[in-house]
């Protein structure tokens, strides 16, 4: 059975009196510890579908049947409270635009996951093993020296070690990256890649990964596209 899938999911989006479409149906389901990457140009929906799987946004009420499932769990089926439990317990997220605190330091912005996981005073309690698991996740990605600097003080690659540090604090079981080097440079990019996959296959993460880069997506177990609004098989 699938860790995660998604059945007939529309989205349509407003600007202003403008209806955008942007899903017309899509469907994907994803074996446990399986990475799939989703290959498709700018404004394809790549980034719409990965917000709707990781509970970012809801899909549209007009697709027949559409949902979308976890561990055999309906998203839609959930409160608010189980919704924003699995966003913060079972998903990580690693952006293309890192979305890191400014006035937060390196250790701080990604304890900081672990905070909205737990709760103030939970956390308080389980503080010493979640600096010392970040810290851990930061020396890995080489940012040992780094913990008590800011975003402004790193460079590009460095921020984005840091926003994967932070979506694997809470250990989650799925794994969402949105173009993770798509803001990077070639070299780089291909450094935080292996990072993202070494540590995927050690915690035997399920990924979903989205590009528009086919030598990006080639590092996935399975290549699908989106096209139309429509998620197709390779």
């Amino acid at each position: 059975m699938p860790l995660i899938s998604a059945h007939n999911l529309h989205k349509t989006y407003r600007l202003g009196r403008v209806s955008v479409p942007v899903l017309h149906g899509a469907s994907l389901a994803v074996e446990e510890s399986e990475c799939i990457a989703i290959l498709g140009a700018s404004g394809s929906g790549k980034s719409t579908l990965l917000h709707l799987l990781g509970g970012l946004d809801r899909p549209d009420a007009s697709g027949p049947n559409a949902d979308i499932h976890f561990n055999s769990r309906s998203l839609r089926a959930m409160s608010q409270r189980e919704l924003n439990n699995y966003r913060s317990t079972d998903v990580g997220f690693v952006f293309q635009f890192y979305h890191l605190l400014p006035e937060l330091t390196v250790l701080q912005n990604v304890t900081i996951a672990a905070m909205v996981r737990w709760g103030r005073f939970a956390y308080l309690r389980r503080r010493a093993e979640i600096v010392n698991r970040a810290e851990s996740l930061l020396d890995r990605f080489g940012l040992a020296s780094r913990l008590r600097h800011r975003p402004v003080e790193l460079s590009g690659g460095e921020r984005q070690r840091v926003a994967i540090a932070r979506a694997l604090i809470n250990e989650p079981r799925l794994l969402l990256a949105d173009e993770p080097t798509g803001n990077l440079d070639q070299a780089t990019g291909a450094t935080i890649l292996d990072a993202i996959m070494g540590l995927r296959r050690e915690h035997k993460l399920t990924m979903v990964l989205v590009t528009h880069d086919p030598a990006t997506a080639a590092r996935a177990d399975r290549i699908l596209h989106i096209r139309d609004g429509i998620v197709i098989n390779n």
